[in-house]
């Protein structure tokens, strides 16, 4: 799962290859975010008209079929397994890719006896993450709301991350970024786990926990409160009854 993400420092100039110089100036109010949360409106690179376009959506998939916007919250994230599957991603994984950039993101490490804290991973080359994803357009029934929205996509974690949780987003290469976007038959292949030595892994602090913070301190690394011994990795939710229907194309649980 991932929950949380950071978009900080000079992402403008890593997208300048991709995208057009005068459409990053439309981007300069976008503040350094070191606590991306759910329903956030966040920079998402899409492909339209065979060009690689920047533009903003809000963090959580809606549905074009949808009757309103409540299960957006719960579908942050979605399975590279059952992307192409399930229902609510279907179309949008074979006609709306997108990809996220980030810095990092965030997991949270557990212990049996149900204490956490947040773990940071990033690239150990401080490059920018290109994470897979997909987007959808949804419009309410009155037409009196638009919305554009994308989903994470994830893969079994790495040697790395798979010590605090079983997934973990699903990576590109800046090479592959043209693929993904505009080859629907070759993009599932593109969905693999980022080799462990490609990223590292910190202890930080539990103001991550806190949406509203969003300061440079929350990716400093800080004591374990958890030795590694007592570390088990979180499984995302399996859903339950009352929430089946908006949890069977989710892995969105408890963020903390």
């Amino acid at each position: 799962m991932c929950g949380r993400y950071t978009l900080f420092g000079n992402w403008k100039s890593a997208l300048a290859r991709e995208v057009a110089s005068a459409e990053l100036k439309e981007f300069e109010d976008i503040i350094d975010n070191y606590n991306v949360s759910p329903l956030q409106s966040m920079p998402v690179l899409i492909g339209s008209d065979h060009e690689i376009q920047l533009t903003t959506m809000r963090w959580g998939f809606v549905p074009s079929w949808a009757k309103d916007e409540s299960m957006s919250a719960g579908m942050i994230n979605a399975r590279a397994e059952t992307v192409s599957e399930k229902p609510s991603f279907k179309k949008a994984f074979k006609q709306r890719r997108c990809i996220v950039p980030m810095n990092g993101f965030y997991e949270w490490a557990s212990s049996a006896k149900g204490k956490k804290q947040p773990v940071y991973c990033s690239s150990n080359t401080q490059d920018l993450f290109y994470a897979a994803g997909i987007w959808e357009h949804w419009e309410s029934p009155n037409k009196h709301v638009n919305l554009n929205s994308y989903a994470i996509i994830t893969v079994p974690a790495n040697s790395i991350m798979k010590r605090y949780h079983e997934r973990m987003p699903a990576f590109l290469s800046k090479e592959q970024i043209n693929s993904w976007l505009f080859d629907s038959e070759l993009a599932p292949s593109l969905l693999n786990t980022l080799p462990g030595e490609d990223c590292k892994a910190i202890f930080v602090g539990l103001n991550v926990n806190n949406a509203r913070i969003n300061t440079p301190d929350l990716i400093l690394e800080t004591e374990p409160a958890l030795q590694s011994e007592q570390l088990i990795p979180t499984k995302p939710p399996s859903g339950d009854k009352k929430n089946s229907k908006n949890n069977g194309n989710s892995e969105q649980g408890s963020l903390f």
